[in-house]
């Protein structure tokens, strides 16, 4: 039905296609230029579909430009997701023990002040990446399971 909504999705939809068809068009480009492309899924993926093609003596892709684009719209989309659910559950078990609450705070504070976390910085948030884990980081042992992580509740 050609609704608002339907139409804005249809719209939304053309728009993220054609940015990854550009994308993969360019990386396509570069590999067929001897460029490097290991350091991101996509390039892994693109490489994969182009060494599999080449073993196999086929003369097309084995996967078309289109199945590209609807693996990086499930892998962009599926990682939204997990990352929501993640830092959801992160707040909603620290507003539980606001003991942890204030060691996260406290070590970010006392590591980047009131200046904007930086990169290079996060990997030394011992406490504040022990809490994104979920697991082992509460002092009393109630045990709560909650999709895959053990919590302590």
């Amino acid at each position: 039905m050609p609704t608002i909504s339907n139409r804005k999705m249809r719209k939304n939809n053309k728009e993220i296609e054609s940015i990854l068809r550009e994308i993969i068009g360019k990386r396509i480009r570069a590999m067929e230029q001897g460029e490097s492309t290991k350091d991101d899924l996509l390039g892994l993926l693109l490489e994969s579909n182009m060494r599999e093609t080449e073993e196999n003596d086929q003369s097309s892709m084995g996967m078309t430009i289109e199945d590209v684009i609807e693996e990086c719209k499930v892998f962009y989309f599926a990682g939204m997701e997990t990352t929501s659910v993640l830092l959801t559950w992160t707040m909603v078990v620290l507003s539980m023990h606001p003991e942890w609450q204030d060691r996260a705070r406290e070590e970010v504070l006392g590591l980047f002040g009131k200046n904007k976390p930086e990169y290079e910085g996060l990997s030394r948030l011992k406490t504040v990446s022990t809490c994104l884990v979920g697991y082992n980081f509460f002092s009393s042992r109630n045990d709560c399971a909650i999709g895959r992580f053990v919590t302590y509740c």
